[in-house]
């Protein structure tokens, strides 16, 4: 799971939305919207991806190609 604040309150107290097919499309990409854009979430998968020794899909990464 991501180390990010906003990721882990959004995931534990909105969780129950994600029921609803309308609130869980706009959580998806309100969500998405954040990883790609915030540091640390960026940071978190970098190194899981390196850890885990599978190819990377952060932001970076994908701009040095």
């Amino acid at each position: 799971m991501c180390p990010c604040p906003f990721c882990c309150s959004i995931a534990f107290l909105l969780s129950p939305l994600f029921l609803f097919k309308g609130p869980r499309k706009w959580l998806k990409k309100k969500l998405s919207f954040h990883h790609k854009h915030c540091e640390t979430c960026q940071n978190a998968e970098h190194e899981h991806c390196k850890e885990a020794h599978i190819k990377c899909t952060c932001e970076r990464c994908k701009h040095k190609k």
